[in-house]
């Protein structure tokens, strides 16, 4: 028998019956408003006397009330949701909200938050975050473009007050896939105050949270819901020393409620997209990196994981179309695609559908097909089952694919995780099989040809403590066996971190690697300074030792700066150096300065510079790019990205692309 079918088996004994503790309250009325609130950041009982009114948040990290107090309103109408927040502060020349521009890096500031699950099932929410400054940032479930019509618009408003601070937010309904007939919303209300670490939370779920304990909002009365189809056009013109180009897309988003999203996109322009930058730090593999394309991001968490497809070894896409969404129990997902790969023409199909089974629990099954100079496919399974309790979440996960083609091999993993509150253990056992020759065009296994298990343990704590506020200690051990029994590599490492209320942060890293012929010692040592400012923050890292058989030495800095009100610029430097005995020294040196001047929250002016030099088995590359911006995200309007340069491009280009993108309903 199969290892993941027994695994699935061990799974329904484990976990088909397991139930997390509840959490407090389970369920809330919904109360209608007969006139909505004025969304000025004024909280005004007489405008929120029929709103429902959460008089006390609860902190999970003290498994108490909220030290500073909280009060919190909702209700609705025809249109939207309202949810008003009151934060009180002693003192109120500490609350931190730096960020102005929207959609920002809102993680370091004095937030609040509504996180809506449609659904109702703990499944994946919308989440809307304002902080004191009235600076919003949203995540949608499965992920969706910028342009704010397209992803959905809501509004919200601030005051800094002589006590802390407010918030009113309205949230269309329009913007929320849910489906016919719904009464009930899942629901969590939150607020962080960074300079305690500390996240204030609605419902008391108890010691362990997680988006997935929400308190129900029940006795809804929801308008039918109305889905447009959004085409979203747009028109570039092209100009450099040898040329002038005119180019033309068209992306078509049609939903029809929670059952279905569909996309389709012709000629997309990726080119004034700017990718991400990978570090210069040593790796014995590939590195993976981050999907900045629209069009691959909209979706993304329905399509097959990047084992079986990794979006980015897509280039140069001609069209596409992917639909997506959620049936009762069932989720599915799928994309196709046709692009170039070295000039030659090559057709894609992605698939995924998830079946959920119990309380948390799901089954998947998914594919992977590539057409063209080459044929292959995978097919596989996986396995997703949780428990919640109310000191932490214990998790089993189990995947399998077999890949057919030139290439014929099979990947298999399982994993037993468990996530626990502070002072408490949480730990990771994962075993991987990966055959020599699961090597998926599509897919990411930067190695193949093992079997390996890894061990990890992880313990925090939020000390009552006069300087400090956080500590975390982790360990892990692995230990990989190539195929035929050698071994591929065995290792340690430790990290031990402390965050302290100066908002200084010093961190150790200690690693031991045998991975023959080499065995690798490190120690690195990280401090950071000004942690929760998101424009004076800093960090520097050194890491010394031994490496590829060489002495290593690598430095990172990072510095970020506000020279002006708005203006904003940030540096990151590394140096990577490795001395071989009998072979030339490897070096690497990286230089990213990024600037950006915030006219308004919908528009921006902004540059980057990429310098590198890289030394590797006697060859060298070398990057010297940069290029300006100008970005116009609006809610009315044209979006506007105008560059000079060309991302991604390894020297500067004499180029300057317009682009114009705006959003049409029919």
């Amino acid at each position: 028998m199969r290892p993941w079918v027994c695994a699935w088996i061990a799974s329904a004994g484990l976990w088909s019956a397991s139930f997390g503790q509840p959490v407090e309250p389970r369920s809330f009325p919904a109360h209608k408003l007969s006139r909505p609130p004025i969304l000025d950041g004024v909280v005004n009982a007489e405008e929120w006397t029929q709103a429902y009114c959460v008089e006390r948040f609860w902190s999970p990290s003290r498994q108490q009330w909220g030290a500073f107090p909280t009060r919190a309103y909702i209700g609705y109408n025809a249109e939207a949701i309202y949810v008003a927040f009151v934060c009180e502060d002693p003192d109120p020349s500490q609350i931190r909200a730096r960020e102005t521009k929207r959609g920002g890096n809102l993680e370091n500031d004095d937030t609040v938050l509504v996180l809506i699950e449609p659904q109702a099932r703990g499944l994946e929410p919308y989440t809307f975050t304002v902080n004191a400054r009235g600076a919003q940032s949203d995540e949608f479930p499965a992920g969706t473009t910028e342009n704010i019509r397209w992803r959905g618009d809501w509004q919200a408003a601030t005051q800094i007050l002589p006590n802390g601070w407010s918030a009113e937010l309205r949230i269309p309904f329009r913007i929320l896939r849910y489906p016919p007939k719904q009464d009930r919303f899942g629901v969590i209300l939150e607020r962080y105050i960074p300079r305690l670490n500390e996240i204030y939370t609605f419902p008391n779920m108890g010691a362990y949270y997680s988006t997935q304990r929400q308190s129900l909002w029940t006795g809804l009365e929801l308008p039918p819901p109305r889905y447009p189809i959004i085409l979203l056009p747009y028109f570039t013109g092209d100009s450099d020393p040898q040329d002038t180009r005119a180019r033309s897309g068209l992306d078509i988003r049609y939903i029809a409620g929670d059952p279905l999203t569909a996309l389709l996109t012709l000629k997309p322009d990726f080119r004034n997209i700017a990718a991400d930058v990978a570090n210069v730090d040593f790796s014995y593999t590939e590195k993976l990196l981050a999907e900045t394309r629209p069009f691959f991001q909209e979706g993304s968490e329905f399509m097959p994981p990047r084992t079986a497809f990794y979006s980015l070894r897509v280039q140069d896409l001609n069209a596409g179309l992917k639909a997506f969404g959620t049936l009762g129990d069932w989720r599915y997902g799928g994309m196709l695609g046709e692009y170039l790969q070295n000039g030659r023409l090559r057709q894609y199909g992605v698939g995924r559908v998830r079946y959920q089974f119990a309380e948390r629990s799901f089954i998947d099954l998914l594919g992977v097909r590539l057409r063209g100079d080459v044929c292959e496919e995978t097919l596989g399974a996986l396995l997703d089952t949780r428990r919640i309790t109310g000191d932490g979440e214990l998790r089993l996960t189990a995947a399998y694919h077999k890949l057919n083609g030139d290439r014929d091999g099979a990947y298999q993993q399982y994993a037993l995780r468990r996530n626990a509150r502070e002072r408490l253990p949480n730990y990771l056992v994962e075993y991987t099989d990966i055959e020599p020759n699961y090597r998926p065009r599509l897919g990411f296994a930067p190695e193949t040809g093992y079997r390996g298990l890894r061990l990890g343990a992880l313990w925090f704590d939020r000390p009552q403590s006069e300087r400090l506020l956080y500590t975390e200690t982790q360990i892990v051990l692995t230990r990989r066996t190539r195929y035929g029994g050698t071994r591929l590599d065995e290792g340690v490492s430790l990290l031990q971190q402390w965050l302290f209320r100066s908002q200084h942060r010093l961190t150790g890293v200690v690693e031991y690697l045998n991975r023959p012929p080499n065995i690798d010692r490190t120690v690195g040592i990280e401090y950071a300074w000004n942690v929760i400012d998101l424009y004076r923050t800093g960090s520097l890292y050194v890491r010394a030792g031994e490496q590829n058989g060489g002495r290593s030495w690598y430095v990172q800095l990072a510095q970020a700066y506000e020279l002006a009100p708005r203006f904003r610029v940030k540096l990151d430097m590394e140096s990577l150096e490795i001395d071989y005995p009998d072979a030339p020294t490897d070096r690497a040196r990286q230089l990213v300065f990024t600037l950006n001047y915030e006219i308004d929250s919908e528009r921006a002016l902004g540059g980057r510079l990429i310098l590198n030099r890289l030394e590797f088995g006697g060859e060298t590359e070398t990057t010297r790019n940069f290029y300006l911006t100008y970005l116009q995200r609006v809610r009315r309007g044209f979006d506007v990205y105008v560059i000079y340069g060309l991302p991604n491009a390894t020297r500067s280009q004499n180029r300057l692309a317009i682009k114009l993108i705006t959003p049409l309903e029919l």
